[in-house]
């Protein structure tokens, strides 16, 4: 049986999507929700804070890239289907982040789509049990300023989170670099809302996840290296991608300040809805002048 050399590894790179560093890329039409991101630089229910970021380009300029090498061939592979959330505060980045990244097994590719069928195998990544690779971001440290200036921020920093393959889960930690920029016009030549670009590299052992080839074909060490290198460059944006999209970048079923659903995620009564309340009330309280959920202040 031909084991085409297939990267396992390509999975693990997704969960690294933290990292930070603007892609040049073609230019995205401005939705016509771009215009209820939250204020830049503020918390969209009032004050200063953390902002959510979602991590989904509809043109697939977020990748994942990795590269196993071993005595008899290299491999590389890469992902444009990187997706999810971060919770960041670029005001004090000291004060940590967290967040959630996927990336199908699927959408792994290495150039050879025989190699790709047999990564989604279940000697390898099985895909069929096991359809992503998650890395769930829990926190930052040793932050460190680069640069600054009013129309970016940048930063060092070692990200910390879980990352999950094949079912199993791991701690890892890398060195990334994050840079912060409020919308303007040059920004939105990339995509509408501030935008929070991210680069990272970091390394993974197989056998750390349960990757261990086919049985018998010692193809690990030989053709398919037993540490992955994974590289991933990403752009967030706080502003909402559609309507059913709640102001604060999260899901439509979900509380818009990252409570609990059933409560009014600016600090009212549970059973008052702050994308529904009256329409001459901005319901998140905010002096902005914008109303976080779309009506006028």
């Amino acid at each position: 049986m031909r084991i085409a050399r297939i990267y396992p590894l390509a999975a693990l790179a997704a969960a690294m999507a933290l990292a930070a560093a603007v892609v040049p890329g073609p230019a995205a039409a401005a939705p016509k929700s771009a215009s209820r991101h939250h204020p830049r630089g503020m918390n969209p229910c009032g004050g200063k804070g953390p902002i959510r970021f979602a991590v989904d380009d509809p043109m697939g300029r977020n990748v994942v890239t990795f590269k196993s090498e071993a005595p008899l061939e290299d491999i590389v592979g890469t992902s444009n289907a990187v997706s999810g959330w971060i919770e960041f505060d670029p005001m004090h980045p000291e004060r940590g982040a967290r967040g959630e990244l996927t990336v199908p097994v699927s959408s792994l590719k290495t150039g050879i789509p025989l190699r790709d069928e047999h990564l989604q195998g279940r000697d390898w990544l099985d895909a069929a049990r096991h359809p992503s690779i998650r890395f769930t971001i829990d926190g930052v440290r040793n932050v460190k300023s680069l640069k600054s200036s009013r129309e970016f921020k940048t930063y060092s920093m070692d990200v910390t989170g879980k990352l999950t393959v094949r079912g199993r889960t791991k701690r890892v930690s890398f060195p990334a670099r994050v840079t912060y920029l409020p919308e303007s016009e040059k920004t939105r030549q990339k995509m509408p809302g501030d935008l929070l670009a991210g680069r990272g590299e970091f390394t993974v052992r197989l056998a750390d996840f349960g990757v261990t080839g086919p049985a018998g074909a010692d193809l690990i060490g030989t053709k398919v290296g037993q540490e992955i290198s994974i590289g991933v460059s990403l752009v967030a944006s706080n502003a909402a991608s559609g309507a059913a999209m709640n102001p604060c970048g999260g899901k439509s079923g979900m509380n818009p300040c990252g409570g609990k659903s059933g409560m009014n995620p600016c600090g009212g009564k549970s059973e008052m809805n702050p994308c529904g309340g009256k329409s001459g009330m901005n319901p998140c309280g905010g002096k902005s002048g914008m109303n976080p959920c779309g009506g006028k202040s």
